[in-house]
């Protein structure tokens, strides 16, 4: 339950209030109150029968509901603990029921679940009295609508052809054009289908009001294109009306409606029909052409101006401004972690995906500026009359609306964005400089970490060729056998006896002597060398440790892994063949990951976790508390250790504040069963604090400075000979 956060719990009460008929209400209602909990079923009952059930399968046990049975047996899943509560004052108004396996409802989870009946059942009235309402003034009106009928008809073809000459979305037309023929005609069903191109002309429904039976007349609407006519046809009980659609000299569809009724009572609605049926064409004629434009400009994923389209709005900007009346700023906008959703879910879920964002980012700026996708995940949005301070406060407020989680093919995404902001400051300046501009200001802004914002500056010009240089660089240096590896400790706080080693990757470059990994690990991961870069470390230190073992035999192995390796669909094979030929154990082997790359994605992160599990390796969330913890999902991602950000232990003396974080991730490590490693410990006051609240492990200088491979053997061996007796494993 905890899981779920405020702005969900106010998107149930909110889709349930919504609902237009108690069927989805209850559906809605029943699916997420068993999410919400971690149900194995739910369901709702009104009176002697049962309105809406989830999860129970084909045999749903209403017997045993409607007794409300403190414990009900489900075929197929055995007997479930239950929770029932009324959606009214007492249980004559109804009840939702919730069941499950692990273990018995709380007070907490009861109250909300309270909560959500009472919502619910206010809403299933609520309908209620609305549908009594709308039979009763569908009497009273029925004899106005008749004398009305060609007032409605003249009215609404005006608000089609407004709609058309006012450039409205195709598809919003011809919807409109479709209830409108169904309110004014009385028909049952009108659907418009459309004739696709090749030689077939197969027949696609394009837009449909009322029922569903109008889009199964093919044949009227076949038959009406080819006399090029309207026609009438009846049926035992109702009739069909069809009347052709004309593009140019081409049939290219019919508008077709079924009436209750003879065909002589319909005669008169045959015009009608006609008349709805020209202005589809003049619509479609309309689109055809306004489209062919609109395509050339336009992103066909989020509809937003493209590259070319933004840069000529950008330049008719900065050429009809007073610099110093019209300041104009631009930001550069690229997502955080969209890669590994993009390579996980596939394009489909991606494209879903980049056109939410692009949404948020819509709503996040005036009518009046421009937003445009760039192209892969990369966004711009021009801020028309906005000085720099207005720029920041609209680039935060994007990096807040997209830090919310996406709902993406059924589960909740987290990404983030990095965003570069770049004023004009000349009257000479052109679009696309500025754009660069910002592009620079938002690389600088990925290097400080994700969802940051940075304002550009000259200077960072040519901190980016130096970047594009290093990218260059790096390409090269695997090849050229120009990384290195040092391994750090991982010491027993309590006895000061070594436990393992963490592999930690240096780069010595040639022309620009020692890098540090945080310069070249960003650029690595854009690049997809990150992958190649993390195999030759595993590799290399598991060949490493498993030669210490030979003397010093319970020696363990901890190394960094990247989201771009967690997601490479192969990662789980690599690991084992690397293990496999160094003559490593799996179970002596852990490996690290941040918490923003677990959270980008849970559920992948949880599946990709357990398949690592299974070879035997152990996993450990590094920096953890600076990311999006979870504790529902810390709960059940399958890991083993915790490591402490340095972070929180930064200060030379730690404060009560400091002492009451660290003190809070060591007791939830402890009531997890996970090991707890704290990093960055500098002195012996440190030390000692960490001692005290029973951080079991630690990393930092004051306990020993990463080493090459040459010079750890003699650290080991005096750590084992000041414990003989002790066991290094964790």
């Amino acid at each position: 339950m905890s899981q779920w956060s405020t702005h969900q719990l106010t998107d149930f009460f909110s889709a349930v209030n919504a609902a237009t008929d108690e069927e989805s209400a209850v559906a809605y209602a029943v699916e997420r109150a068993a999410e919400m909990v971690e149900a194995e079923v739910a369901a709702v009952m009104v009176g002697d029968e049962v309105r809406g059930e989830w999860g129970f399968g084909p045999e749903v046990p209403v017997a045993g509901l409607l007794r409300a049975d403190e414990r009900l047996g489900v075929p197929g899943l055995g007997a479930l603990h239950t929770c029932y509560t009324g959606l009214g004052e007492g249980r004559k108004q109804g009840a939702l029921m919730v069941g499950r396996l692990s273990d018995e409802f709380g007070a907490e989870e009861r109250q909300m679940l309270h909560g959500m009946a009472q919502v619910l059942g206010l809403a299933l009235r609520s309908i209620r009295v609305l549908s009594d309402e709308r039979g009763l003034r569908a009497d009273s009106e029925r004899e106005a609508e008749v004398a009305q009928t060609r007032q409605m008809l003249v009215e609404t073809l005006l608000t089609i052809q407004r709609s058309i000459s006012g450039r409205r979305p195709l598809p919003e037309i011809l919807d409109l054009v479709t209830s409108g023929a169904a309110v004014l005609l009385g028909a049952n069903s009108v659907a418009l289908m459309l004739a696709e191109e090749g030689r077939a002309r197969r027949l696609t429904v394009a837009s449909t009001a009322g029922t569903p039976e109008a889009a199964t007349h093919e044949g009227e609407a076949r038959e009406a294109m080819a006399g090029g006519q309207a026609l009438i046809r009846a049926l035992s009980r109702d009739s069909v009306i069809a009347a052709p659609l004309q593009v140019t000299s081409e049939m290219a569809g019919s508008l077709v409606a079924r009436l209750p009724g003879p065909a002589e009572r319909h005669t008169g609605h045959r015009d009608q029909l006609a008349a709805f049926a020209q202005q589809v064409s003049l619509a479609l004629t309309d689109s055809r052409t306004v489209e062919a434009v609109h395509e050339a400009h336009h992103d066909p994923v989020t509809g937003l101006p493209n590259r070319g389209l933004f840069l000529k709005i950008f330049n008719r900007v900065l050429a009809s401004r007073d610099v110093a009346t019209d300041p104009t700023s631009v930001l550069f906008i690229d997502l955080d972690r969209f890669k590994a959703v993009n390579d996980s879910l596939g394009h489909e879920a991606g494209d879903a995906l980049l056109a939410a964002v692009a949404g948020r980012i819509r709503g996040c700026v005036r009518a009046s500026d421009t937003t445009a996708r760039l192209g892969g995940d990369e966004f711009a949005v021009l801020l028309h009359d906005s000085p720099i301070d207005s720029a920041i406060s609209v680039a935060e407020r994007i990096i807040n609306a997209v830090k919310d989680p996406f709902r993406v093919a059924d589960r909740d995404i987290f990404i983030g964005a990095s965003i570069g902001v770049a004023i004009s400051r000349e009257t000479s300046e052109h679009s696309d400089v500025l754009l660069n501009n910002a592009d620079v200001a938002m690389y600088r802004a990925k290097k400080e970490g994700p969802g940051k914002m940075v304002v550009y500056e000259p200077y960072m010009h040519t901190e980016a060729l130096n970047v594009l240089s290093l990218r260059g660089d790096l390409q090269k240096a695997l090849d050229a056998g120009e990384f290195a590896l040092q391994y750090q400790p991982l010491i027993r706080l309590e006895t000061g006896e070594v436990a393992g080693v963490e592999a930690l990757i240096r780069w010595h470059s040639p022309g620009r002597g020692l890098v540090s990994p945080v310069d070249f690990i960003p650029i690595a991961e854009e690049s997809g060398l990150i992958v190649e870069i993390g195999q030759w470390v595993l590799e290399t230190a598991a060949t490493q440790v498993a030669a210490w073992r030979r003397t010093f035999p319970d020696l363990t192995l901890n190394v960094n892994v990247s989201g771009h390796q967690l997601v490479h669909p192969r990662f789980a094979d690599n690991v084992m063949r690397a293990l496999a030929v160094a003559g490593l154990p799996s179970s002596t082997v852990t490996l690290e990951l941040t918490e923003s790359v677990l959270m980008s994605d849970p559920d992948l992160a949880r599946a990709s976790l357990t398949a690592l599990r299974r070879l035997g390796v152990q996993l450990s969330i590094d920096d953890f508390g600076t990311g999006y913890s979870s504790l529902a999902y810390l709960r059940e991602l399958p890991v083993d250790e915790l490591k402490v950000d340095r972070a929180f232990i930064a200060r030379a003396e730690l404060t009560a504040e400091d002492l009451a974080l660290v003190r809070t991730i060591v007791q939830l490590g402890q009531i997890l069963g996970l090991r707890v490693v704290a990093e960055g410990i500098e002195n012996a006051a440190q030390l000692e604090a960490l001692r005290s609240l029973g951080c079991g492990y630690g990393q930092g200088y004051h306990l020993c400075r990463p080493a090459d491979a040459a010079d750890l053997p003699p650290f080991l061996e005096r750590a084992s000979l000041r414990h003989p007796n002790a066991s290094l494993i964790a």
